[in-house]
């Protein structure tokens, strides 16, 4: 349990085959976007020519706008994705004075071994309080401690 990068490690070469598969897609997305925005548009002109209403100019530039945004959001959502979570995970690490970075959460193993570390104190104490003799020597503490770890849990 000393070498927790190998999670590190894993998740990078996850991450790695699972966005070459989306750069292999993204020409076949970007052609289905275009012909959906071409029929999306074709229709709408073909609702506003039969409709007769006067305003169509100012439809067709809020249709465009709509339009617009999806593309944009579609194109950049890696990006847009990214800006959020570093927002939030700042802002989280921010109101709990924790040292850790917005990078370091993206590092389970970096993550697992700060939680084994906290976790050796208690583990190096129960350890002394188990064996088959001395689990019954110490049965109440054990009782007590799990009494208490409970009801920490249930707040």
């Amino acid at each position: 349990m000393d070498d927790l990068s190998v999670i590190d490690s894993f998740m990078a070469a996850f991450s790695h085959a699972i966005d070459s598969g989306f750069g292999l897609l993204s020409g076949d997305v970007a052609s289905l976007t275009t012909i959906l925005i071409g029929i999306d548009i074709a229709l709408a002109g073909l609702f506003w020519s039969m409709d007769g209403e006067a305003n169509i100019l100012s439809r067709l530039i809020r249709k465009i706008l709509y339009v617009g945004l999806f593309a944009f959001f579609l194109n950049n959502f890696s990006s847009l994705a990214d800006i959020v979570y570093r927002s939030f995970a700042e802002l989280g690490l921010h109101a709990s004075a924790n040292a850790l970075t917005a990078d370091d959460l993206l590092k389970p193993g970096k993550l697992a071994g700060i939680g084994y570390q906290a976790a050796w104190p208690l583990l190096k104490q129960v350890s002394a309080l188990m064996g088959f003799t001395s689990f019954f020597d110490n049965f109440l503490t054990i009782l007590d401690g799990s009494r208490s770890a409970s009801a920490a849990g249930s707040r």
